[in-house]
């Protein structure tokens, strides 16, 4: 969804910009430290359902990421021509569904702002089966 559907112009700017400069401010610290703490959680992270889970980093960085991610959702946007793709695969009577490594929540929010659901018979969360798409037990649990 993110980088294909949406442009990740949203996702770039929070998880790189929005997200450190208020970890600096919530914890008094300077943004440049901010992003020295930060790093190190973000790269052991990577590729794991932790990544893309807003609780997981809630919990960790003591903030409160859902909230934080409202302050900056007038960004989320359609890359271009996204819709009339998926209107056009729908149309054509193909089964469209959307598989995502995002949280729940951070899917709910893409979906108010962008009117995507309409497209897809079916919403899939990675987290709803405890893995991520990366992991090949995600797809045998997704096929059980």
């Amino acid at each position: 969804m993110d980088g294909t559907l949406l442009d990740l112009h949203y996702d770039n700017h929070f998880w790189l910009e929005h997200l450190p400069q208020r970890y600096a401010e919530l914890h008094g610290i300077s943004r440049a430290m901010a992003e020295l703490e930060m790093q190190p959680l973000f790269e052991r992270h990577a590729g794991s359902l932790n990544w893309y889970c807003l609780d997981f980093w809630s919990a960790e960085l003591k903030l409160p990421v859902r909230e934080l991610k409202l302050e900056t959702a007038d960004l989320i946007a359609l890359r271009p021509d996204a819709d009339t793709f998926l209107q056009a695969i729908r149309q054509a009577g193909k089964r469209v569904i959307l598989i995502t490594n995002a949280h729940r929540d951070s899917l709910s929010l893409k979906l108010e702002r962008v009117a995507l659901a309409p497209y897809f018979e079916r919403l899939i969360s990675s987290h709803d089966y405890g893995f991520p798409k990366e992991d090949q037990q995600f797809w045998s649990a997704l096929h059980a």
